[in-house]
């Protein structure tokens, strides 16, 4: 008798506990910029309240190495407190997918893999939800910020040659270094794994997700243009922000407008927010200030 009492105990609790977090909710507050006088834009906040079950953390291309070794340097130093916010998201009942590109045959029998697969077909998938997108009709009222036509690598020449040389001699492709996605990111049995536009959009229907949040690299490459990326999230209908704290651009302050790197991830994400999509910062989740990069001196 004694264990039946206890049982249904557990049951109820178990019941409660799932039940509360049904019902949690996120507080996000989001930036975003509107046209003012002359041809200046004014900055804007809104709050919104996002269903944490009906929300979803896409983690862009954090892969465990890069071509570009400050591109490396910086994503060691955001990694950290890239893993506490998904952490924090995921015990809320946020859906995590890890999307480190190209590298899905290191996650060929992960559970999250199968569950990404298995998804049905959505009834309103978009014709090209597995391409590519490098402009929205919106980003026609504006121009580019940076010009990252030389690749956007940051590197100092000698250093560059030497990191290169390291990537070969761990069997790595110098160009395509990437194997896997970093392992400072913790990927849980019921997180999802995929780099498919077409599996993405799958999954985020089948449960009913119409909240997406992009974290990860590159901001002007990847995390814009990716099959699932802020463009693609955007244009078909998708509630998407950018979390602008934990991301970086591939800009080399060589290439017009000639200012910092950091400046030139601040311009993308400008136009991110004139454009595209609002953003949201880290902290919002994990409590204390945005992160901020040890180099990028306000």
């Amino acid at each position: 008798m004694r264990r039946v009492v206890m049982g249904s105990v557990w049951a109820v609790m178990f019941a409660l506990a799932a039940s509360a977090q049904e019902g949690k909710m996120i507080e996000l507050t989001q930036r975003y910029r509107v046209p003012a006088a002359g041809n200046s834009y004014e900055v804007r906040y809104k709050k919104e309240s996002w269903p944490a079950k009906g929300t979803a953390i896409i983690v862009c291309d954090v892969w465990d190495a890069h071509h570009c070794l400050n591109a490396v340097r910086r994503l060691e130093e955001m990694v950290p407190r890239m893993n506490q916010v998904l952490e924090k998201a995921r015990t809320a009942g946020v859906l995590i997918i890890h999307a480190p590109s190209d590298c899905m045959a290191a996650y060929r029998d992960h559970p999250g893999r199968k569950l990404a697969v298995s998804s049905p077909k959505a009834k309103n998938l978009p014709p090209d939800i597995g391409a590519w997108c490098h402009k929205i009709p919106a980003e026609e009222k504006g121009k580019y910020p940076i010009d990252q036509s030389d690749g956007g690598e940051d590197d100092d020449p000698a250093e560059h040659a030497d990191w290169h040389a390291k990537l070969k001699a761990q069997g790595r492709d110098p160009r395509r270094p990437w194997k896997a996605q970093h392992p400072g990111i913790t990927i849980h049995d019921h997180d999802a794994i995929s780099d498919s536009g077409v599996e993405i959009w799958n999954l985020l229907e089948a449960r009913g997700i119409h909240h997406v949040i992009l974290v990860g690299v590159h901001t002007n490459m990847c995390v814009l243009g990716r099959p699932f990326g802020l463009r693609q999230m955007a244009k078909n209908g998708k509630n998407v922000v950018l979390m602008r704290d934990l991301t970086d651009s591939m800009y080399n302050p060589k290439m017009p407008p000639f200012v910092s790197h950091f400046k030139g991830t601040e311009l993308i994400i400008e136009h991110i927010e004139k454009y595209v999509c609002p953003t949201i910062t880290s902290d919002q989740f994990v409590g204390g200030q945005p992160f901020r990069f040890k180099g990028d001196v306000p």
